[in-house]
């Protein structure tokens, strides 16, 4: 139940950009809750003929990792469902309707009180709420003169065995979910350079064109010059040991000039994509015309001894605004194209796109190489 009811929340929480999705599973979640809670209510009758465990599931989802609001209304509504459902199965008289209220506000309080009480573990605040929750329900039997050895137990031992099973459904659940990331990260990943690929640069683009913070993104086409002949002259090896280590000397040049807003990726083959933000075209222009010259300046030797000298042609532009990846790679393929046609070993910077992003000019494209 708990691990149905995780995988319904990250749902709702994935679809909250459109808002009808949005209410629609948030609807969902609150029936499965109370539908779930109806079976608890049932068992707990059938099996020792009291109503007990109610707002373990309410309780387990508040103290997980990531707490959401939905959780909060829901442990404050589940013991005026199971004492409505009690009335109703004529079980409690209506006369004791404050008690209610007051177990309600009493349990919800002490629950928002451990979550927010960092002074000891998640897991030592996670039982200290079950037990406070099976001393409410033996005051309940008090209030209500329906001692037994049965209740008590099950107040007391039932609620410990479940705390201690539900927390090891979640456990279970955080490892699969730690499993999801790690291939999810590794299918972000080429296995050769160790780069970000194609998947992971869109989700990049989408995630620095929704922050406030960011001003501009400039993003650049890179084709190391030559690389068939290099693979056809030394072989597939040495063409792999080239890859390595100008992905490795571009990606340090970036992330030094431009740390925490430089991010390397390769596109496919000997073709490489740079994303920077909140730096203007020319600051990337001229790092780009520096790792030229150092890579000019120092050949690369392979394992095999081949000394060679490796260059590259470039195409930068600005990512525009409500444009989407695919449309700005089109653009810097198109310039970087122009730019093998014209010779290669050198960079094309689209000032056009630069215009846009400094005044929201309108002229044509005008592409400068340097």
């Amino acid at each position: 139940m708990i691990i149905s009811q995780i995988y319904f929340e990250r749902y709702w929480i994935s679809s909250k950009s459109l808002s009808f999705n949005s209410w629609m599973i948030g609807l969902v979640i609150i029936i499965t809750y109370f539908i779930q809670e109806f079976f608890l209510l049932q068992i707990s009758l059938v099996n020792i003929n009291q109503v007990v465990f109610m707002q373990v599931i309410a309780t387990v989802m508040v103290f997980r990792n990531r707490v959401y609001k939905i959780w909060w209304p829901l442990l404050a509504l589940t013991p005026f469902f199971a004492n409505l459902a009690e009335y109703l199965l004529g079980l409690l008289p209506l006369t004791n309707w404050w008690y209610w209220i007051v177990e309600s506000i009493v349990f919800t309080s002490i629950s928002l009180f451990l979550v927010k009480l960092h002074g000891c573990s998640k897991r030592a605040r996670f039982f200290m709420a079950i037990a406070s929750l099976g001393i409410i329900e033996l005051i309940t039997l008090a209030i209500n003169r329906n001692y037994s050895l049965v209740s008590i137990a099950a107040c007391k031992l039932g609620l410990f065995l479940i705390a201690v099973f539900e927390e090891q459904l979640v456990k279970v659940e955080q490892r699969n979910d730690e499993k999801i990331k790690l291939i999810q990260r590794e299918s972000q990943r080429d296995d050769l350079t160790g780069l970000l690929n194609y998947r992971a640069l869109d989700h990049e683009i989408s995630k620095l064109a929704n922050k406030n913070e960011t001003n501009n993104i400039v993003i650049g086409a890179l084709d190391i010059d030559h690389f068939k002949t290099i693979n056809d002259t030394y072989g597939h090896f040495v063409g792999n040991e080239v890859l390595n280590h100008f992905s490795t000397f571009l990606r340090k040049q970036i992330h030094t000039v431009f740390p925490q807003h430089g991010f390397v990726y390769r596109f496919g083959g000997e073709e490489f994509t740079i994303v920077v933000s909140n730096y203007s075209i020319k600051e990337v222009d001229k790092l780009l015309h520096q790792v030229e010259r150092m890579l000019s300046e120092q050949p690369f030797k392979s394992k095999d001894g081949f000394k060679l000298s490796i260059s590259f042609s470039c195409s930068i532009t600005n990512h525009l605004k409500d444009e989407s990846l695919d449309e700005t790679l089109k653009r810097a393929d198109k310039m970087l194209y122009l730019v093998k046609e014209n010779g290669r070993g050198w960079i094309n910077s689209d000032r056009y796109s630069d215009q846009k992003i400094e005044n929201g000019t309108t002229s044509p494209l005008n592409m400068t190489s340097e």
